[in-house]
């Protein structure tokens, strides 16, 4: 009866370590996923800045029927400037709609003992100007 006892104790301890390590990689994914998706948020936020901002400078141009592309991308170019963590591609479409891509890379916390280093975060907005009626 001694010895089944031994045993059955030693198979709880291979469970519970089992359970440990499951629950260290639950929490290694929440925590880096929780990362990426602020990181997300803010590069999608750091995107509608920018586009607003690209088309408050281009609509005096617009309203007067002039071309805007030239002022809407310096300015997008300028608030793309206060974001040095992110990479931002944008441009104006003839149709009066600027669309703005932000991007950046996070280092993982726990994922990284599994071979993943990076996760890619990412945003998009689009400003259209509009005549009001």
């Amino acid at each position: 009866m001694a010895k089944a006892l031994v045993q059955r104790g030693v198979s709880l301890s291979v469970l519970s370590c089992a359970l440990i390590v499951a629950l260290l990689m639950v929490a290694g994914l929440v925590v880096d996923g929780t990362a990426q998706m602020a990181a997300s948020q803010r590069a999608s936020s750091a995107a509608h800045q920018v586009a607003r901002y690209a088309m408050d400078a281009a609509a005096p141009y617009m309203v007067e029927g002039q071309d805007a592309t030239a002022p809407a991308l310096a300015a997008a170019g300028r608030a793309a400037a206060g974001y040095p963590d992110l990479t931002f591609r944008f441009g104006l479409d003839a149709g009066s709609v600027m669309r703005v891509e932000a991007e950046t890379t996070i280092a993982t916390t726990f994922l990284r003992l599994v071979g993943v280093h990076d996760l890619r975060a990412s945003g998009t907005a689009q400003a259209v100007l509009r005549r009001s009626s």
